[in-house]
C-alpha cells in the first residue's frame, strides 16, 4: 500500500474513531421565514395551487408551502381554495352547473389555460419527490366531519404509498381549539400552526397560554391586523409568528419590526432576504481536507444530500492523482468527467447564469466519465452544476466522509 494511502486511512480512521453525534432535528420553521402561500405565485399568476407552482416555488429556495384543499362535488380531495365564482374567475375556468367541479372535469382542466391541478394525493406524491418540503395546510371547513373526512384522506393517501413518513412534514393548520383534539384522534401529527383568520376579536393571552400547553409552535395572522404588543403576549410564551399575506417588502420589514417571524407570501423569494437582512444564500461554508491540505468549499444540502459544485471538486482534487478535466458535448448534451485530466479553472463546460438567485433544477445533463455513462443525481444552481459529494467521489473511485464536526469532508483519493 503506498505511503499517502496509509496516512489517509490512519488519519480517516482515527478521526472517525468516536461515533459521530446525530445532529437535532430542527423544527420546519427554524430556516425558514418565507411560507408559499397557495404554492406560491408562478410566472404573473397566483394562487394556483398547482403542480407548477410548487416545482417553481422549491426551485426559487422555498422549503414550505401552505396549500389550500377543498373537495370535489363527488367527495375526493383536491388542492384549491374553493368552488366560488371568484376562483373561477381568478383561475380563468368557467362556472358550469353545479358550482363544485366533479374530480374528472377538476384534474382535466387547466389552471390559467397552462397549469396543472392537483389532488390530495398528487401533492403528497411531490412531497416524497422533494423530500425537503414541509406542507401546510389550509383546510378551511371547521365542521367536525369534514375536519376528518379531509385528513383521514391525507392520512389514508400517504399510507397506501407506503410513505406514512411524509405526515412528519405536514404542518396542520388549525382553526380553533376544538380541532386540534379532532385531528389528533385521526393521526399523531407533530407540526401544528393555530390561524387566527377565522377568529373575531382573538384573546391574544388565551391563545398563547392554549399553543404553549399543546406544543403549538406557530400562531399565524392577517398582516392587516398585526399589532406589536399583541406578538408581544406569543413570543412571550416561545410561539413564533407569521404574517398573511404579505407581497410588499416595506411590510415585511413592519411586520419584523412588530415581532413577527415570517411570513406567508406570493412573491417574496427567499433570494430576497437581504433585503431585511437575512441570509438569502442556501449555501453553507465547509471545508475539505484531501490528502492532509484541507480548502474551503460551499456546499448545498438538498433533501438531506451535501451538493458540491463540480467544478469546485475539480479544483480541491487537482495536483492529485485524482485529477480530472471536464468537457461539455453541446450535441449531447453530455458533461464528461476525463480522469487523469487537467482542469482549468476557467472552461467552457457549461454556461452559467450568475444571478444570484440560487434558483435549483433538477440537471437534464447526460454524466459520463471517460466516456461511459454514469447515474448520477445531479442539479443547476444559477446554471452550474452540482453533485452530492459523496456520490461524485464514489463514482470516481474515492471516497468522501463527513467530518465530525458537521463542517465539511474528508477526501480519500485513493480506495
Amino acid at each position: 500500500m503506498k505511503l499517502k494511502q496509509i496516512v489517509t486511512v490512519l488519519f480517516v480512521t482515527v478521526f472517525f474513531c468516536t461515533p459521530i453525534r446525530a445532529e437535532q432535528n430542527k423544527k420546519w420553521y427554524e430556516d425558514n421565514r418565507l411560507v408559499a402561500h397557495a404554492l406560491g405565485a408562478i410566472e404573473d399568476k397566483k394562487e394556483t395551487n398547482s403542480k407548477e407552482a410548487f416545482i417553481h416555488s422549491w426551485e426559487n429556495g422555498y422549503k414550505v408551502m401552505e396549500a389550500d384543499f377543498s373537495f370535489t362535488s363527488d367527495g375526493i380531495l383536491v388542492v384549491r381554495h374553493d368552488f366560488d365564482q371568484d376562483s373561477y374567475y381568478n383561475l380563468e375556468q368557467k362556472v358550469n352547473g353545479s358550482t363544485e367541479m366533479n374530480s374528472s372535469r377538476f384534474s382535466n382542466e387547466k389552471i390559467n389555460f397552462r397549469y396543472t391541478p392537483i389532488t390530495a394525493t398528487q401533492i403528497l406524491a411531490l412531497l416524497a419527490e422533494y423530500e425537503d418540503v414541509y406542507l401546510i395546510t389550509d383546510t378551511k371547513y371547521t365542521d367536525t366531519q369534514k375536519i376528518q373526512k379531509e385528513f383521514t384522506d391525507i392520512v389514508n393517501a400517504a399510507k397506501a404509498m407506503g410513505r406514512e413518513d411524509i405526515l412528519n412534514r405536514v404542518v396542520v393548520q388549525i382553526y380553533n381549539t376544538e380541532m386540534l383534539d379532532t385531528v389528533k384522534q385521526i393521526y399523531p401529527f407533530t407540526n401544528w400552526i393555530y390561524t387566527l383568520y377565522q377568529t373575531p376579536n382573538p384573546n391574544y393571552d388565551d391563545i398563547a397560554t392554549f399553543c404553549a400547553n399543546n406544543g403549538i409552535d406557530v400562531v399565524t395572522i392577517n398582516y392587516e391586523i398585526v399589532k406589536k404588543e399583541n406578538i408581544q403576549k406569543l413570543t412571550a410564551k416561545g410561539i413564533r409568528v407569521y404574517a398573511h399575506t404579505v407581497n410588499r417588502m416595506l411590510d415585511f420589514k413592519m411586520m419584523l419590526e412588530a415581532g413577527c417571524y415570517g411570513i406567508y407570501t406570493d412573491y417574496i423569494k427567499p433570494y430576497d432576504l437581504d433585503i431585511v437582512n437575512m441570509k438569502k444564500t442556501p449555501f453553507w461554508s465547509g471545508r475539505i481536507l484531501v490528502n492532509q491540505k484541507e480548502m474551503a468549499v460551499n456546499f448545498n444540502t438538498i433533501m438531506g444530500k451535501d451538493y458540491i459544485r463540480l467544478r469546485d471538486f475539480a479544483s480541491v482534487v487537482s495536483d492529485t492523482e485524482a485529477q480530472f478535466e471536464i468537457k461539455y458535448d453541446s450535441k449531447t448534451n453530455t458533461v464528461n468527467i476525463i480522469k487523469g485530466g487537467v482542469y482549468t479553472s476557467i472552461g467552457n463546460e457549461m454556461l452559467l447564469d450568475n444571478s444570484e438567485k440560487y434558483i435549483t433544477k433538477k440537471s437534464n445533463y447526460r454524466i459520463a466519465v471517460d466516456g461511459t455513462a454514469v447515474e448520477a443525481q445531479c442539479y443547476t444552481i444559477d446554471g452550474d452544476l452540482y453533485f452530492d459529494i459523496e456520490q461524485l467521489a464514489q463514482i470516481l473511485g474515492m471516497t468522501a466522509q463527513k467530518k465530525q464536526d458537521g463542517k465539511g469532508y474528508i477526501v480519500a483519493t485513493i480506495t
